[in-house]
């Protein structure tokens, strides 16, 4: 897929206009072609397919072609591409805009574009759809007096697929009354030299200069609309911006001094001068003006003195001649978009924190933000309300100090008392009482008891170069830097310390995790090449790029590596025991749906050494983020898709350390949220807290809250810890590209429709991740206010910050680097070690290698099994669900089911008449069962696994029984009066799977006489001839089975339903048991059409494209690859 491309080529000012003399009449004559002006800077182009075309048509990696519109080539022009933008400044210099639209010709019926044009943001024109048969059609759009024009490109809901917008020979013709002037690009200067490198910008507005010695800056907007300079010892910065004007001008800003003493603010251009001297807490309008000012330089410098200061230089401004002010853009060199490896900046002065968090509390509350802006009285008020839910807690926990609760009273009178005047809402003591209410309210945040005072551990990591909820973690999308710090004194100061400096070569690092005592840290690492730099748009795959576990001492020494495998190990785990709990590559196998490579990362644990490696999961998809709970069990993400669609069902469950009685936790039915993650214990208390995310991008969303006493599939379990942020892919798209207007969403799940919260709106697809609860209301997380970003893209470098969030809406930064994201914090300090859950697994016999189930009752069910004659369940199937070994999804298919795992039947167990059961079952084995009625057909399939560790017996009170209510008595189950039973095996082709060995059989001896040849009867043949990747009969017969497959209409999605799929549930059963003819099939016969319509109506029992080749013609095969 093609990424699309913002041209955003050198910006010039906003008002940016070009000579005219005044005898040029208003024609075509003087006209100006957009296509001349892009190149200068003007123009702001954005597209979503392919570069932006200057006089040819839009292109991606082919060659350039002229602008054609059917069979008329353009010498002048822009070749477009929808969804594309493209803004022209015009400061109301010109009288009209004029061109003649239509689609590139590519052949003819291509193509479906909208075509509007906006002025001053009102539509002046709409036109289309067109295709690249449509003719030309000029335009003349009035631009007397506007000061900005839109041209815009849209698709017609169709996808964007030949969507070759073109605006030939777009021109504007100038206004000769205008007044003319040419603003240029501004230059930074501190100290009167060159800049360091700005950091990337975030929030799509900050970034921050800062020069060794100082000064340090920080640049809020694009253009720049805001410099925070930190300055001392006669540090200056200065902004020079050439100016060329054929008007009298005037020009002004607004300087203040929001901490130190003194400093000094110029405004010179020409010899004209004004110079204010701050005083602290002062603000000035420092202001100048010219009647002309012709091939000249503005100047504005900011100068410190002896004091540390912070000076605010806001809302440049000018004005030509008579006309109304307008902003004064201070366009710079754009900061780089990534920095990769991302550079370090020198430690932040407590004035730029300062100045960092107060922007910060301005975005949070929507303040002069570009979307759902809000006053400051409003915001005042809001943050009143947020904190006095907070305020509220402390107080009934007689934990609020006194001094900040009168402090707050105070903030509310003040409030009171400005709201009885008529004072505007926007005017400075509003904004000054905001600023008020916010630093006494982060000084309550910080002072509630479960907030560390004390360090905080976290990593440094750019996002892997593909997002996606597999793909993020691999060491083959892995980008370089980052490292292990510790925060010393969280909310006052940013200073951080680096444990893994010079101790490791550039890599990434993921997942740190402190010990029980808080003295060693266990993590991620993968080491990469410093060289390789490249974004997304080019990112190559790195194979042999692993994540390795480490651990190191929080002091930075005994740097020391725990595994040395050519396998992905992340997510480490201190287990109780001593061992060490992990997710790994190692069980091998690879996703069925998407494209590959996308290895199996299940649990695993080793000792503390390095030693005695256990794959406790033997899943046949991937486990993310096991945690240990309060109680000693092991909570972690499973990918369930057994049979269902893929999308959905990545929720939670649970595990002993030791691997056994792999359980459910939340949500397996679930498909609102798409998946949960990052699920960590509350400290005392029996709820957790986890980030509920997207599939098709990587972690990151909105923190949640479970209890599940209130339910284990609805939503009464969830509590919305942060509601600002609806949950990704499922109630709001993920954006697949920076720029993009196209998204995942799946709504399977949403049941109704909830209102897109305010911050949504202003910070759309802004995301949390990385919880970790301090109580059942505060916790720590990263924060982004920049959007998620899925599949197949990268997301930014330098997105997340953390900070310390609490449920009533307050969020308060506590560390951010503007080049690289922050993640996973943690408290340092020592915190009570769950109970140590003994081990049961026994070494794996040679003879022997068997565990034990036991069923009480499978008729306790839900939904309910059906009931009366013919319905009793008499036995069990046992399928083992196979892995799979190639890339890529239905590559190679096993059946017709879309992107469907591999199985083989085990064999078949009696039930009792009480509904128990007791049997032995393999180890190590991923398996589901199906309940079988007399017939030996199924009434209810699992579309789960489950699985054995040695010596394991695991029992379970049904089949899908509600879990939150108690079973009904029942004295001892008949099954458990005798030994378990042995697996009986099934017909000949069940294991290894073979449709050639297990049905066409029975085809050959009942069917092929009629059914075959050139003319067979009905049309339908049933031979073993090789058709596509299957076999006549195969192909014929499969349409007449119900199966459960990904993307099906009727899937029986989220819970599978009794007689919905197999032999059940399908018309060729139906067919037989009517008969046919003079047919008769044995009970032999039938048990092998049964078989194969109850398991997925599967053809190939391996993914291995040989064998797959040798069981089409009939041949066996030893088995499949993994199992």
């Amino acid at each position: 897929m093609r990424l699309p491309r913002t041209l955003a080529a050198i910006l010039w000012s906003l008002n940016a206009v070009f000579a005219a003399s005044a005898q040029v009449q208003p024609t075509d004559a003087s006209a100006q072609y957009i296509s001349d002006l892009i190149p200068q800077g003007a123009i702001t182009c954005t597209q979503q397919w392919g570069t932006l075309g200057l006089d040819v048509a839009a292109y991606g990696n082919g060659p350039k072609m002229p602008i054609r519109i059917v069979n008329k080539t353009f010498k002048k022009g822009i070749g477009h591409h929808a969804k594309g933008r493209i803004a022209v400044p015009l400061s109301g210099a010109f009288l009209a805009f004029r061109s003649q639209i239509g689609v590139q010709w590519q052949g003819g019926k291509r193509g479906s574009v909208r075509f509007r044009i906006l002025v001053d943001g009102k539509t002046a024109f709409e036109h289309g759809p067109m295709s690249d048969s449509s003719p030309a059609v000029p335009i003349d759009i009035p631009l007397t007096g506007a000061n900005e024009l839109c041209l815009l490109a849209e698709n017609n809901g169709d996808g964007i697929g030949c969507d070759m917008a073109t605006w030939a020979e777009a021109r504007l013709i100038p206004d000769p009354d205008a007044p003319v002037s040419m603003i240029g690009r501004a230059k930074l200067t501190i100290n009167g030299q060159p800049p360091p490198q700005p950091s990337s910008r975030w929030a799509n507005a900050l970034s921050i200069v800062a020069a060794p010695g100082g000064p340090q800056l920080l640049l809020t907007g694009d253009p720049v609309r805001e410099i925070d300079a930190i300055l001392q010892d006669d540090e200056e910065v200065r902004v020079t911006i050439p100016v060329n004007c054929s008007a009298s001008i005037r020009l002004a800003a607004e300087v203040a001094l929001c901490s130190g003493t003194a400093a000094q603010a110029t405004l010179a251009v020409g010899n004209k001068r004004s110079t204010e001297a701050l005083r602290a807490g002062q603000t000035v309008v420092v202001m100048t003006s010219l009647p002309t000012a012709a091939n000249t330089e503005l100047v504005l410098s900011l100068t410190g003195t002896e004091t540390r200061a912070r000076v605010r230089l806001s809302q440049p401004r000018y004005q030509l001649a008579d006309r109304s002010w307008q902003p004064l853009p201070l366009r710079f060199e754009p900061p780089p978009r990534e920095q990769l490896p991302p550079t370090d900046l020198p430690e932040f002065r407590p004035e730029l924190i300062h100045a960092l968090i107060e922007s910060d509390w301005r975005m949070h509350d929507g303040v002069n933000s570009p979307r759902e802006s809000i006053t400051w009285q409003e915001a005042t008020e809001t943050v009143l309300a947020s904190g006095d839910r907070l305020v509220a807690e402390l107080t009934s926990r007689e934990v609020m100090p006194e001094a900040l609760l009168h402090s707050w009273q105070a903030c509310h009178n003040k409030a009171k008392a400005l709201g009885l005047t008529e004072l505007p809402p926007d005017r400075q003591p509003w904004q000054a009482l905001w600023s008020r209410v916010h630093n006494v309210r982060r000084r309550i945040v910080l002072a509630n008891p479960d907030v560390p005072e004390g360090p905080i551990l976290f990593a440094k990591q750019v996002p892997s170069g593909f997002s996606h909820q597999l793909t993020q973690y691999y060491g083959m999308w892995a980008r370089p830097g980052g490292g292990l710090f510790v925060l010393e004194a969280p909310g006052r100061t940013m200073a951080c310390r680096e444990l893994t400096a010079e101790q490791l070569p550039i890599g990434s690092y993921q997942h740190p995790e402190l010990s029980y005592d808080g003295k060693r840290i266990l993590f991620a690492y993968c080491a990469l090449d410093k060289a390789e730099t490249k974004n997304v748009a080019g990112w190559k795959l790195k194979p042999d790029a692993y994540y390795q576990l480490y651990e190191i001492a929080t002091d930075g020494t005994g740097l020391r590596r725990v595994t040395d495998n050519p396998s992905d190990d992340f997510f480490p785990v201190y287990l109780p025991s001593g061992r060490i709990l992990f997710s790994s590559t190692r069980r091998g196998g690879y996703h069925r749906c998407g494209h590959g490579p996308c290895p199996v990362y299940t649990l695993t644990s080793i000792n503390p050494d390095g030693s005695g490696v256990r794959i406790l999961s033997c899943h046949e998809t991937q486990e993310w983020d096991p945690a240990v709970l309060n109680d000693g069990r092991v909570i972690y993400t499973r990918w369930d898709y057994v049979d269902r669609n893929a999308v959905y069902y990545q929720q939670l469950w649970t595990t002993r350390p030791d691997g056994t009685a792999p359980s459910e936790f939340y949500g397996n039915y679930l498909r609102n949220p798409v998946g949960i993650w990052e699920a960590r214990p509350i400290p005392g208390a029996n709820t957790v807290m986890a980030t509920a995310a997207a599939h098709h991008a990587m972690t990151a969303g909105s923190i949640i809250r479970l209890d599940i006493t209130h339910g284990l599939d609805n939503h009464d379990a969830i509590t919305r810890l942060t509601p600002d942020v609806p949950f990704p892919e499922s109630e709001a798209s993920v954006l697949r590209s920076r720029g993009s207007t196209r998204g995942w969403r799946g709504t399977a799940g949403v049941r109704e429709t909830r209102p897109v919260p305010r911050a949504q709106k202003r910070w759309p697809g802004h995301c949390y991740r990385s919880p970790y609860p301090l109580s059942e209301t505060v916790f720590l997380a990263a924060y982004s206010y920049d959007p998620l970003i899925g599949e197949p893209s990268a997301n930014s470098a330098n997105m997340f910050g953390l900070y310390v969030v609490d449920s009533y809406g307050n969020r308060e930064l506590l560390y951010r680097d503007p080049n690289t994201s922050s993640l996973w914090p943690m408290p340092v300090r020592a915190r009570p070690r769950p109970p140590v859950i003994p081990d049961v697994c026994e070494a794996p016999s040679p003879r022997e290698n068997l565990g034990t189930f036991v069923v009480q009752n499978v008729t306790l069910s839900a939904p309910a099994l059906p009931a009366g004659t013919g319905n009793a369940v008499k036995s069990l199937r046992v399928i083992q669900v196979l892995p799979k070994t190639t890339f890529h999804a239905n590559n190679p298919r096993v059946g017709q089911a879309n992107a469907s795992p591999g199985k083989q039947v085990l064999g078949t167990v009696p039930v009792e008449s009480d509904g128990s059961a007791h049997f032995k079952a393999p180890v190590n084995t991923p398996l589901l069962f199906q309940a079988l009625d007399e017939k030996g057909r199924s009434i209810q399939s699992m579309r789960s696994v489950t699985y054995l560790q040695p010596g394991e017996t695991a029992s379970c009170i049904g089949c899908h029984e509600p879990r939150l209510s108690a079973p009904p008595f029942q004295n001892t189950l008949m099954a458990l009066q005798r030994p378990p039973s042995p697996i009986t095996a099934g017909p000949d082709g069940s294991k290894p799977f073979s449709y050639p060995l297990l049905v066409q059989p029975v085809l050959n001896k009942h069917c092929v006489t009629c059914h075959s040849g050139s003319k067979p009867a009905g049309g339908i043949a049933l031979t073993a001839k090789s058709e596509k990747q299957f076999t006549e009969s195969y192909n014929r017969l499969v349409r007449l089975v119900s199966y459960s497959s990904w993307g099906r209409k009727d899937n029986s999605e989220p819970m599978s339903q009794p007689d919905h799929f197999g032999a059940r549930g399908s018309r060729l059963m139906a067919h037989l048991e009517k008969g046919h003819k003079k047919v008769k099939l044995s009970a032999a016969d039938m048990e092998r059409l049964v078989t194969w319509m109850d398991t997925t109506a599967l053809f190939y029992g391996t993914f291995n494209p040989k064998d797959q080749d040798r069981q089409r013609k009939g041949e066996r095969i030893a088995g499949p690859d993994l199992e």
